[in-house]
């Protein structure tokens, strides 16, 4: 092979590579809110007649959620406003809460484009739809306490949510610094900071947190690394309460009844004082 004719190969081969990288990073940069949040429909879960149902308009259709209260309105004292992971429908989670005591509920919104909800899934899309949910259930159950809690992608938006308003507690499962610095390892070779809109800064937003704030770590996780979640812990700017759920992992932490009782203990002793009181 003649030397001019292997370098018109290795010239193609190069355009071939660079036109491969282009077009993934032009992926990225067009789809990231779907890449992120995985938004696709998912089967239908059926709920029980202790759900309601929750929905708002966005532009392409609606955003909806449940809320679980077993007992009733009435009997309704703490209420966990559930901010999901990547991909992840609420309805299934709604399967595990079983483990919540009389007094407790649920409430949870599917993001944009997810499971049941409709619409382009976006950071500044999740916070403002989380606003409003939340400014729903305050007019839904006005005698409720409500604890907010957030598990991996969700706990950037419960973060910037409880530096909007004002709620009992703040729990975060295996939470991250900035999607940002998570999405590095899984793109390594990807300029993110100049193409990722998305990047949930929870450093940032964490200094306008004021909530009681506990923090739940997966006993391993290859997904959130823990110097993700230390680097979040180590700039809280209150006391943070730290555990270590036991045989633990990002994917199944929610389905563990020691996850549960850790959010509800957590929930009832923030609020102590004004049980006393009661």
């Amino acid at each position: 092979m003649s030397s001019s004719k292997a370098a018109r190969i290795a010239l193609s081969a190069s355009a071939a590579a660079i036109g491969s990288i282009a077009a993934y990073w032009t992926l990225l940069a067009t789809r990231q809110g779907h890449i992120l949040f995985n938004a696709r429909k998912l089967p239908v879960v059926p709920l029980s007649d202790d759900f309601s149902t929750y929905s708002h308009t966005v532009p392409g259709g609606m955003v909806r959620g449940y809320v679980y209260h077993p007992q009733g309105e009435e009997a309704l004292q703490d209420l966990f406003i559930y901010f999901a992971g990547r991909g992840e429908d609420v309805r299934a989670t709604a399967q595990t809460l079983h483990w919540l005591p009389e007094g407790f509920g649920f409430a949870a919104v599917n993001y944009r484009g997810v499971a049941d909800s409709q619409g382009h899934p976006s950071e500044i899309a999740s916070v403002q739809d989380a606003c409003q949910f939340a400014r729903h259930l305050r007019k839904a159950f006005p005698h409720a306490r409500l604890h907010v809690v957030g598990r991996s992608l969700g706990t950037g938006v419960a973060i910037q949510l409880v530096a909007r308003q004002e709620f009992a507690s703040l729990q975060l499962v295996t939470p991250y610094d900035s999607m940002l610095e998570v999405a590095k390892k899984r793109f390594p070779l990807v300029p993110l900071s100049l193409l990722l809109r998305h990047q949930f800064n929870s450093l940032e937003h964490c200094k306008e947190v004021a909530a009681k704030t506990q923090v739940l770590l997966a006993e391993t996780d290859d997904v959130v690394l823990p110097e993700r979640s230390q680097k979040l812990i180590a700039a809280w700017p209150t006391p943070i309460s730290v555990t270590t759920v036991p045989a633990s992992d990002h994917h199944n932490i929610m389905g563990l009844e020691a996850t549960w009782l850790h959010l509800v203990d957590f929930a009832l002793t923030s609020v102590l004082p004004e049980l006393k009181e009661a």
